[in-house]
């Protein structure tokens, strides 16, 4: 029920911000696929794990770019005394599409004291695109050369690590899952100095799930 529901939110906020048949008519092997996945599209594997936890402690990257609307924004910002939530977007993946509530929700919880920043791996009018349809409630920057991507090792979508006021990664997962989100969920808690509360992880698989790949040209679901 949840996951038909999500299907009729998103078709009707792509259409309130007039580009559902935009969006439909460009994304061609997307949308003879349901949004939402009852299983992984594409399973988190032991070397995306295994070096995903190896970049634990590890100093993040830093970039400044400009967002689609004009603002500085700067990753890895060790001046802002504020946490970092950095994520990778493939446009045109479902498996971005499904993640973006996820995200949404642990950013209605920890946004007034973490920083969310998505990262696309196209031009900006795509990442203005992709912040108006997904009604981001946080910035979205363009990686089109996909040098912000490849700087912290997201192979696939959906990819994130969080970054503490140091600059350094506290942790970087490959995906999203139940699992994936409670952990989130417990370390930005942590991270913040709060109490860790319970929080809906909605259609999250159980099995945890990666996006599609950043170097494949044609999204596959």
């Amino acid at each position: 029920m949840k996951a038909k529901f999500f299907i009729l939110a998103v078709a009707a906020a792509l259409a309130s911000a007039g580009g559902l048949m935009y969006y439909l008519s460009t994304q061609p092997v997307v949308v003879n696929q349901p949004i939402i996945s009852s299983e992984p599209r594409h399973l988190v594997t032991p070397e995306m794990t295994k070096f995903t936890d190896g970049r634990a402690l590890k100093v993040a990257s830093a970039f400044e770019r400009t967002d689609p609307f004009g603002k500085q924004v700067t990753i890895a910002d060790t001046t802002s005394g504020r946490p970092q939530f950095v994520y990778f977007i493939k446009d045109g993946c479902p498996c971005s599409i499904e993640v973006e509530p996820l995200f949404h929700d642990l950013s209605k919880r920890f946004g007034d004291k973490i920083d969310f920043i998505g990262v696309i791996d196209k031009k900006d009018e795509i990442a203005r695109r992709w912040h108006t349809e997904m009604l981001m409630p946080y910035t979205v920057v363009a990686d089109p050369s996909l040098e912000i991507i490849k700087a912290y090792g997201a192979t696939n979508s959906a990819f994130s690590a969080l970054v503490s006021r140091g600059g350094k990664i506290v942790k970087m997962w490959p995906g999203y899952s139940i699992g994936f989100i409670k952990e989130m969920n417990a370390m930005m808690a942590n991270e913040t100095g709060q109490k860790a509360m319970k929080i809906d992880t909605k259609w999250a698989p159980k099995k945890a799930a990666s996006g599609c790949r950043f170097d494949e040209d044609d999204v596959k679901a």
